[in-house]
C-alpha cells in the first residue's frame, strides 16, 4: 500500500511539474511575438508619419510656386537696423516707402500706412523723389529707342538722299509720308501732344504765330521745331497770305515777278522790316556864346538826337525825335495809340517799289480850358501851335548780306499855313536809318493773320 501510495504521489507531483514547465515555454514565447508584433507596427507608423510629412512638404511647395509672387514678398521682415546702418537716410525712406506699396498691394492696409509713415518721418518727398527717378529711366529708355529707330531711318533713307533734282521740301514730305505721322513725340507724356492735332488746326496755330503783324520771323524758328514743322511752315496759302498783307490785293504772283514760290517773293522783294524800328543818330557841333568875363572864351556844344520810325502792316507810321536813347523809347513804339504829349506823330505811309513815301500830318492839342479868373494872370497871348504836314521819301536799301535794313533820304519838306519849305538833305544833318531789331514787339500775338 504504501508503495503504491508513494508511486501514486510520485507519479502526480512529476505531471504537475511538466504541466508547469509547459506553460512557462509559451508564455515566454508569447512575449516574444508580441515584443516583435510591437516593434513591427512602430516602425510602421513611424514610416507612415514620415511619408505623410513628406507629402506635406511637397504640396506645401507646390502651393508656394502657384502662388503670386507679392504674397511670398509680404511676408519678408522689415530690413534691421544692423542692416540699415549702412544704408543712408534716403535710401532707407525709399525701402521703406516700397515696402509699404508692395503690402498694400497685398491687402495688408495697416502694414503699409506703418511703412508710409516710417518713410515720410525720414524724408518728407520721397513720394516724389521716387518718382522723379522713375521719369528719368522712363525718359532714358525712350532716348535710346528713339536713337534706335533715327539710325533705323537714317540707314534707309540714305537711298532718298541720293536723289538728284529732288526739293528738300518734297524729300520731306515723302519720309513723313512714309512714317505714316506728320509729328511725332520726342518722350512719352501723360497729357495731350501737338501730333494729335489734324493737319488744319496746326496751320491756324501757325496763323496767330504769324498774327496780323506779319511776324515772319518766329515762323521760320518755329519750322526749325522738327521736320512736320518745317513743311507746315511753308504751306503756299500761309506764304500767299503774307504777301497780299504786305502789298495788297495788286501784289500779283510769283511768275509775273519772276519769283519761285509765295515764300521766295516775300523774303527777296523789297519791302519794310515790322519787328523793330528805323533809328537815325544825328550828331553836331554847336558855337555858344562868348562870356562877359572872358572875351577870349568861346564854349562848343556836342549835340546828338534821335529820329525813329515804327511802321505797322496796314500802313501806319509812327515818327518821334527825341535825344533820348533808344533803349528807353523804343517801348513807347510799340502800340499804334501812341502818346502825342511826348512828341510822337502819327502818319501813314505807302511802299513803291523801293520808295517808301510818308505823310504825316502834327495837328495842335487841345488844350483844357483855363479858369475865368484872370487877377493874377499874366496879361499876354500864348503862342498859338499851326498845324504841320511832313512829306518824306525814302530809299529802302540792303546792307551787305541784310535785306531792306538802311532807309535813305530822298525828298523831306515840311508845310506850315500852306506854304512848303524844303530841307537841304546832307549826310551830317540827315544821316540814314538803321533797322533795329526790338523783340518786345512780336512777343505776343493780338490777331491771327487773315487770309
Amino acid at each position: 500500500m504504501a508503495s503504491a501510495t508513494g508511486s501514486g504521489s510520485g507519479t502526480g507531483t512529476g505531471d504537475c511539474e511538466g504541466e508547469e514547465q509547459d506553460d512557462s515555454s509559451s508564455h515566454s514565447e508569447v512575449l516574444e511575438l508580441t515584443e516583435t508584433l510591437n516593434s513591427l507596427s512602430v516602425d510602421k507608423s513611424q514610416k507612415d508619419y514620415e511619408d505623410e510629412l513628406s507629402l506635406f512638404r511637397q504640396e506645401w511647395q507646390r502651393e508656394l510656386e502657384v502662388s503670386p509672387s507679392h504674397h511670398r514678398d509680404v511676408t519678408k521682415p522689415v530690413p534691421d537696423s544692423t542692416d540699415s546702418s549702412l544704408q543712408t537716410e534716403e535710401d532707407k525712406a525709399k525701402s521703406l516707402f516700397r515696402l509699404g506699396v508692395e503690402m498694400e498691394k497685398g491687402g495688408n492696409l495697416y502694414e503699409a500706412i506703418k511703412h508710409y509713415k516710417k518713410a515720410i518721418q525720414i524724408l518728407p518727398d520721397v513720394e516724389s523723389q521716387i518718382y522723379d527717378a522713375s521719369e528719368v529711366k522712363v525718359v532714358a529708355h525712350a532716348e535710346v529707342e528713339e536713337e534706335e529707330t533715327n539710325n533705323t531711318v537714317s540707314d534707309e533713307s540714305d537711298d532718298e538722299d541720293a536723289v538728284e533734282g529732288e526739293e528738300f521740301v518734297s524729300r520731306i514730305q515723302r519720309i513723313l509720308t512714309r512714317k505714316g505721322h506728320f509729328i511725332q513725340a520726342n518722350c512719352p507724356t501723360k497729357s495731350g501732344h501737338m501730333s494729335w492735332l489734324p493737319y488744319e488746326v496746326l496751320q491756324l496755330i501757325l496763323r496767330w504765330v504769324v498774327s496780323s503783324d506779319l511776324d515772319s520771323i518766329s515762323l521760320e524758328r518755329v519750322s526749325a521745331v522738327s521736320r512736320g514743322f518745317y513743311v507746315a511752315a511753308r504751306a503756299n496759302e500761309l506764304w500767299r497770305s503774307m504777301c497780299i498783307r504786305t502789298w495788297g490785293a495788286e501784289c500779283g504772283t510769283p511768275r509775273v515777278h519772276e519769283f519761285a514760290s509765295w515764300r521766295q517773293m516775300y523774303i527777296e522783294r523789297p519791302r519794310l522790316n515790322l519787328h523793330g524800328c528805323y533809328i537815325s543818330k544825328t550828331t553836331y557841333l554847336r558855337h555858344g556864346e562868348n562870356s562877359f568875363q572872358d572875351q577870349f572864351y568861346r564854349p562848343w556844344y556836342f549835340i546828338d538826337y534821335y529820329r525813329y520810325l515804327r511802321f505797322f502792316p496796314e500802313g501806319l507810321v509812327l515818327m518821334w525825335t527825341t535825344p533820348d536813347e533808344p533803349i528807353n523809347c523804343v517801348a513807347h513804339l510799340k502800340y499804334r495809340n501812341a502818346r502825342q504829349s511826348q512828341g510822337i506823330m502819327s502818319g501813314h505811309y505807302r511802299l513803291v517799289g523801293t520808295k517808301v513815301i510818308i505823310v504825316i500830318k502834327k495837328t495842335p492839342e487841345k488844350k483844357a480850358p483855363q479858369s475865368s479868373n484872370t487877377r493874377f494872370r499874366a496879361r499876354r497871348k500864348e503862342p498859338h501851335e499851326q498845324e504841320q504836314i511832313y512829306h518824306i521819301e525814302l530809299e529802302l536799301r540792303n546792307v551787305r548780306s541784310r535785306r531792306n535794313w538802311s532807309l535813305v533820304w530822298e525828298h523831306y519838306a515840311v508845310s506850315t499855313r500852306g506854304q512848303w519849305s524844303n530841307f537841304e538833305l546832307g549826310s551830317s544833318k540827315f544821316p540814314p536809318f538803321v533797322f533795329s531789331r526790338v523783340r518786345n514787339y512780336t512777343a505776343e500775338s493780338y490777331e491771327p493773320l487773315t487770309s
